[in-house]
């Protein structure tokens, strides 16, 4: 084969390649499911969700359970889960990721922005920190 030829086959080769990826990301879409958090500081509660097939029907159903002025939600996700930790000093995060264990050192590390000593609880501290992790939710296609 050509040099010509090799490099149309090569580029050919490289947007089936890409179509079938956007492709699976499509049809994975329409089995996402989502999960949320809101927290309303006034009642210093949280609220949470899992398994909705929009990011928008999720946040929205945990903003109408809180139904606080000033319930917001802290984190959205699809296929994964979301923590929520706090520390007795009044510092609230939440994040999210692929597993239960990942989703909380994200939410340690986002406290840990506004609290350094929160980092603790990362290494087996949090009694020290002051830190708890107060909910984990996960989506039931997420395994572990």
């Amino acid at each position: 084969m050509s040099f010509m030829g090799k490099a149309v086959f090569a580029v050919a080769a490289s947007v089936l390649a890409a179509g079938s990826v956007l492709g699976a990301g499509a049809a994975d879409a329409a089995n996402n499911k989502w999960g949320a958090i809101a927290f309303s500081s006034q009642q210093w509660e949280s609220w949470s969700t899992r398994d909705w097939p929009t990011e928008e029907g999720a946040t929205s159903v945990v903003l109408q359970d809180c139904a606080m002025d000033d319930c917001r939600i802290l984190t959205a996700w699809a296929n994964g889960c979301g923590a929520l930790v706090w520390n007795d000093q009044g510092w609230v995060a939440a994040a999210s990721g692929p597993t239960r264990s990942e989703a909380v050192r994200k939410a340690i590390d986002k406290l840990s922005e506004g609290v350094p000593i929160a980092r603790l609880a990362n290494f087996g501290s949090s009694d020290f920190s002051g830190t708890k992790v107060v909910d984990v939710v996960c989506t039931s296609n997420v395994r572990g």
